[in-house]
């Protein structure tokens, strides 16, 4: 949005840096308007948020003058720590990981400035490495405001020319989606993945999903990312998935609370629990689950896990207690977990309006493996169906037309297991039958039935006892044929997941497994 000038400033006899705005931001913006947000920014002080010396216009240009920190950017740091090539520019290579503790004792004080702008009501709205400065080993946020002050003065004049308020990488979902009112939040997540390139060498370079959020842990990163992340251990990496959550609500709240959690600080009157305790939460949650599943389905151990580390409970206590629910069968050497997720029933209409099985097998299927699962789901369902595949998943779905099933199969593999959830939407099918003996057989038998006591034999006083004896058997037809009709697909999709886990685990069982010494060539 700018052009930085080094000058010297005469009267006080000192290096300073300007920023002259690019012109047609600022004609789009307006001097007088940009000038009176700027001084929002100006009366910010402390001692990790860059101070603005001075603002003004002259030949139509809008400038300001911030002191020149000489100790260079957060972003020549990290590109130092990278190999050069003979031009000098960084390559796309490992970095040299620095400790958590370094990378702490920087973003500590960054977290501290932006809480106390925010507790002014100034959100900064484009943190990186570029905009995060040294003074020796003193870090000092740069642009402080500066975003907000042209949003406010240009307002939807700003979209004319092209610049967007924010880095890409950076920006926060909300921010990168054009959001005009976001919060504290915004600056958390960036903030969130500059500490994330710092620990890992790179940014994450795609948004965090639900289920990597319930369960702490990045589901899909970059296969280069993984083993660091596992160095990390569990409570940085599940305080980076929180901070860069895609949906504000499940985002870390604050840039404190994003560095508590990165220390593994828990909040204060967090309550402890006692095991007896911890064995009725997990029970009570998975009832609670299955009266009222997720979006996404059935609750994952990683979920519970979440749940349970919000209230101060180990995820190693949260396993211990989750393996006393789950029984576990053995095949050969893998052991294939099998959750029973309960089915709920509409009382109404006969019979479940969804159904679901979960399968857990111990052990990482390959990805070239998916095919025979495939080929299997195809034959029991006689349907070709779609597939797509993200990562180390993927998702069937059956090819519909009018009245056709609406089945879902994933596979997912995370975690040394590999996940299978099945379910099917019942709702057409409930439409269907319904629909059609109480339309066909309620609506097209009422007519003949009317006409018959009325017409043709002249009694009506007849049809008080008939008509509601003949909608009763409506009613029991269509729910009789919807509870069969129920119960075959249960049996059908509850056969095909017993043998896709069966598969899957001969599948991992056939694969020769590689020693730790083999890992690590």
């Amino acid at each position: 949005m700018a052009t930085v000038y080094l000058a010297y400033d005469r009267k006080h006899l000192r290096d300073v840096a300007i920023k002259v705005m690019r012109p047609e931001i600022a004609a789009s913006i307006g001097v007088d308007r940009f000038l009176k947000e700027i001084q929002i920014v100006a009366r910010l002080v402390h001692p990790h948020i860059l101070t603005l010396h001075d603002s003004g216009e002259s030949g139509g240009f809008v400038y300001y003058v911030m002191p020149h920190i000489a100790g260079g950017s957060l972003r020549q740091r990290l590109d130092a720590r990278r190999p050069l090539s003979m031009t000098g520019a960084p390559l796309p290579g490992e970095m040299v990981a620095p400790e958590p503790a370094s990378v702490l004792a920087i973003a500590a004080p960054i977290a501290d400035a932006l809480s106390y702008a925010h507790s002014v009501g100034v959100l900064h709205r484009d943190i990186k490495p570029e905009n995060i400065l040294f003074t020796r080993e003193h870090p000092i946020v740069a642009d402080f405001g500066i975003a907000k002050a042209v949003s406010s003065a240009s307002g939807p004049n700003l979209t004319r020319t092209g610049i967007s308020l924010g880095t890409p990488g950076y920006m926060s979902p909300e921010q990168a989606a054009g959001f005009t009112e976001v919060d504290e939040r915004t600056d958390v997540y960036s903030l969130a993945v500059v500490i994330y390139e710092m620990l890992i060498g790179e940014i994450p370079g795609r948004w965090v999903s639900d289920d990597s959020v319930r369960a702490g842990r990045f589901q899909d990163p970059a296969p280069k990312h993984r083993f660091p992340l596992n160095a990390l251990g569990k409570t940085i990496e599940g305080a980076l998935v929180r901070g860069l959550a895609l949906r504000p609500d499940q985002r870390t709240p604050t840039p404190q609370a994003l560095i508590d959690d990165l220390r593994g600080v828990s909040p204060a009157g967090r309550r402890r629990y006692r095991p007896d305790e911890i064995d009725e939460i997990v029970k009570r949650a998975s009832e609670m689950e299955a009266s009222n599943p997720t979006s996404s389905g059935a609750m994952t151990i990683g979920g519970v896990e979440s749940i349970a580390r919000e209230v101060g409970i180990s995820p190693t206590l949260v396993r211990s207690a989750a393996a006393s629910l789950t029984p576990k069968v053995r095949s050969g050497d893998v052991a294939a977990t099998a959750p029973q997720t309960p089915t709920p029933l509409h009382r109404v209409i006969g019979g479940p309006t969804r159904l679901r099985f979960d399968r857990v097998v111990d052990g990482e299927l390959d990805e070239s493996d998916y095919l025979a699962l495939v080929d299997e789901i195809r034959r029991t369902v006689e349907n070709v169906g779609q597939v797509s595949q993200l990562g180390r998943s993927f998702t069937w779905t059956m090819s519909r037309g009018a009245g056709e099933r609406d089945v879902e199969i994933s596979v997912s593999v995370r975690g040394g297991r590999t996940h299978i959830a099945i379910q099917e939407n019942l709702k057409n099918l409930a439409g269907v039958i319904w629909g059609g003996v109480g339309g066909g057989m309620g609506g097209g038998g009422m007519g003949p039935i009317l006409g018959g006591l009325i017409g043709g034999l002249h009694a009506p006083e007849l049809a008080a006892v008939v008509v509601p004896a003949w909608l009763g058997l409506t009613f029991v037809t269509a729910r009789t044929s919807y509870r069969w009709t129920t119960r075959k697909r249960n049996k059908m999709l509850e056969g095909l997941a017993d043998r896709l886990a069966s598969m899957t685990a001969e599948l991992i069982g056939e694969r020769p497994r590689l020693t730790s010494g083999e890992r690590t060539r």
